[in-house]
């Protein structure tokens, strides 16, 4: 996070007061690059440090995580992600401890095993995903995220929503197979009744919290609300997994980066949202019905896919990818790159192929 802001002063100068020696780095990128992640690698390669607090949105938080990481156990940067882009090494062991306080309400990353990075060069996002990773204490206070912009707040905030309505989405923990030993055991396990249940209180705390907190940043109880039900949301997915509008969500911002278009992740992922439910419908009858009431409206009452829809134009969110400055013969490129997400798209209740997701793309060109 970057240091000038009050939140990192009071927090320094908290710790100092317990004679807490603490170093500042505040090279942290929105949607952070490989680059900028190095960066902060090399600085804290030149001390010893006993733990690392990560202070900020979910980029500050992942960026920790990786820090960690690489500061734990150095190797090439590529060889912690997954292939086709790295070699896929499991982590070796424990990292140092690491405290997340998040700034905004919608990553999640103080729950997860998973941290997000952007290659640029590559047009694309990629995480790594291991159990080590997952901070060892999460401090969540909403005072710090009254002076979130109007903006960050809806991003987020929905952000927050797609990690509830994908992990409650997912494929069912009983159908996947089960690995050879515990330790060979996915991060993300498929929905299950433990995180159906905050999946479904996620939905329900942002479905009546979001619109207040991005109408009136000083709703104590709303952004208390929303810091809840993102933490809730990120307990349900860094469980049961996310799936097609992740996927696509990472080739989405790095297309739109290559254009000059900065994408927020909360934005990218909820895009396809309308039409990944839409197509999900007739195999998730039950679930996708009760989305509806969880927003509280009767079931079946009103689509869900038009809810999402309806709170996107309240949020003032663009109308479509073709908004984002995207062209139909585009698509099918996303569409393409997209399918390297083969971790994600393994959680999806339905099977996925270029042409499914090209639909979803066509249909997500313009919304309303």
């Amino acid at each position: 996070m970057k240091e000038n802001t009050k939140v990192v002063e009071e927090a320094v100068s908290s710790l100092n007061e317990k004679n807490v020696v603490v170093d500042v780095w505040d090279g942290v990128e929105p949607e952070p690059s490989h680059s900028s992640i190095i960066k902060g690698i090399e600085f804290a390669k030149k001390k010893s440090y006993d733990c690392i607090i990560g202070l900020g949105g979910g980029s500050a938080i992942d960026t920790a995580k990786i820090i960690n990481l690489y500061t734990t156990y150095p190797t090439d940067f590529l060889d912690y992600f997954a292939q086709p882009l790295g070699k896929g090494l499991k982590v070796p062991g424990p990292l140092k401890p690491l405290i997340a306080v998040p700034t905004t309400s919608g990553t999640g990353s103080e729950t997860t095993s998973v941290a997000v990075v952007t290659f640029p060069e590559k047009k694309v996002k990629f995480g790594i995903s291991d159990d080590h990773l997952r901070p060892s204490l999460a401090i969540l206070d909403p005072m710090v995220t009254l002076t979130m912009p109007q903006k960050v707040t809806a991003t987020t905030g929905m952000d927050a929503l797609m990690h509830a309505i994908e992990a409650y989405t997912t494929i069912p923990y009983y159908t996947k197979p089960a690995p050879p030993t515990i330790a060979e055991r996915p991060v993300y396990c498929g929905s299950n009744p433990i995180t159906d249940s905050l999946a479904e209180a996620a939905i329900t705390l942002i479905g009546k919290f979001l619109p207040r907190a991005y109408s009136n940043g000083n709703d104590v109880e709303a952004r208390s609300s929303m810091h809840v039900a993102a933490t809730t949301a990120g307990l349900a997915f860094g469980n049961a997994g996310v799936h097609i509008c992740h996927a696509l969500s990472y080739p989405i911002a790095g297309e739109a980066l290559e254009k000059g278009v900065k994408v927020p992740h909360g934005l990218a992922v909820s895009i396809t949202a309308p039409a990944t439910l839409r197509l999900l419908a007739p195999y998730l009858v039950e679930k996708i019905g009760n989305i509806s009431y969880l927003f509280g409206f009767k079931e079946y009452d009103v689509d869900v896919w038009e809810i999402i829809s309806n709170l996107m134009r309240i949020l003032d969110f663009p109308n479509g990818l073709s908004e984002l400055g995207f062209r139909r013969s585009e698509l099918h490129v996303l569409a393409e790159k997209a399918l390297l997400q083969k971790r994600l798209l393994s959680m999806s209740p339905i099977n996925v192929n270029v042409k499914l997701l090209e639909r979803i793309l066509e249909e997500s060109f313009v919304l309303w």
